[in-house]
């Protein structure tokens, strides 16, 4: 991966790494204060988030591909578990993902009904997933996979700054 990112160590302090503070908390995964400040129990929350993923270094040093899955990580945390009957932003959100990725011709309105229900099907069997019709974290995760391929690495990373 090449990207300008500059790693977040221990020591280091700003916006960087409140926005990281911020991420690891939304996690459940720091519990100090937000002040910007790298420090010990920032390296902790790090290493812990690090090691839920066994692509990652267990280091607490943050570079670029913890940053990419601290915001996937950040994104699915948001996200709802979705089935026939649900409704609302969540639902458009799917349903607007499904068609920008090209499975099945949704009308996006927010409401799962038989139609999303049958592309949600569809989209799971493509992936190898159990197709149950539940929108739940794998299925999530498939979308967001397919949302950011065309994304630059490098553009995540700013994005995920705010920059």
């Amino acid at each position: 991966m090449t990207t300008s990112f500059i790693v977040l160590e221990p020591g280091v302090t700003g916006l960087k790494v409140t926005k990281l503070q911020q991420a690891l908390k939304q996690l459940n995964l720091y519990l100090g204060a937000i002040d910007g400040i790298f420090g010990s129990k920032t390296k902790a929350a790090v290493i812990k988030f690090q090691q839920l993923y066994s692509h990652l270094p267990n280091n607490g040093i943050v570079d670029a591909e913890t940053i990419l899955q601290l915001d996937e990580a950040v994104w699915l945390s948001q996200r709802e578990t979705l089935r026939e009957g649900s409704r609302g932003n969540e639902v458009e959100l799917l349903q607007g993902m499904l068609e920008y990725s090209n499975f099945g011709s949704l009308i996006v309105d927010g409401v799962f009904a038989a139609k999303t229900k049958t592309t949600v099907i569809d989209f799971q069997k493509a992936r190898g997933f159990q197709p149950d019709g539940v929108v739940g974290k794998q299925t999530w995760s498939s979308l967001y996979t397919l949302a950011r391929h065309d994304i630059p690495d490098e553009d995540r990373v700013k994005a995920f700054f705010g920059s």
